[in-house]
């Protein structure tokens, strides 16, 4: 190990030391008396076998074989195979059980925007009785 760079590689094992690695991950002892990493500071190149009970400031690139209990701020690219007990405000580039996509406005929801847009007394009044009428 070299002291000018301490994230070389020991050049006969291709190991960092203890020390080094502390510099990378929090640990904790759980519990049950095992130890959990809390932090990593710097990238996973690999998998992980276990849960993150955390956020993830960064990308993904990868499957997520399990379940996501939080909000995702970002691009999903690729499938969702499983429940979505959230909201979806974004686009839908592909099918939901085999349909295609639409966006459908609520008549509250079209209210609300043509008042925003100025629009003229028939076309909100036609929105008023859409509403009434409705459940929303």
């Amino acid at each position: 190990m070299t002291d000018t760079n301490p994230h070389d590689l020991h050049p006969m094992t291709n190991q960092i030391t203890l020390k080094e690695l502390l510099k990378l991950v929090t640990v904790k002892e759980n519990e049950d008396g095992d130890l959990c990493i809390l932090d990593v500071y710097g990238n996973v190149k690999g998998n992980v076998y276990g849960s993150v009970c955390g956020d993830v400031y960064g990308n993904v690139y990868g499957n997520v074989k399990g379940s996501v209990g939080g909000d995702v701020w970002g691009d999903v690219e690729g499938n969702v195979k499983g429940y979505v007990g959230g909201n979806v405000k974004g686009y839908v580039g592909g099918t939901i059980k085999g349909r295609e996509w639409q966006f459908v406005e609520t008549p509250k929801e079209k209210l609300k925007r043509l008042i925003d847009e100025g629009a003229d007394k028939d076309q909100l009044l036609d929105a008023i009785n859409q509403l009434e009428e409705s459940d929303d």
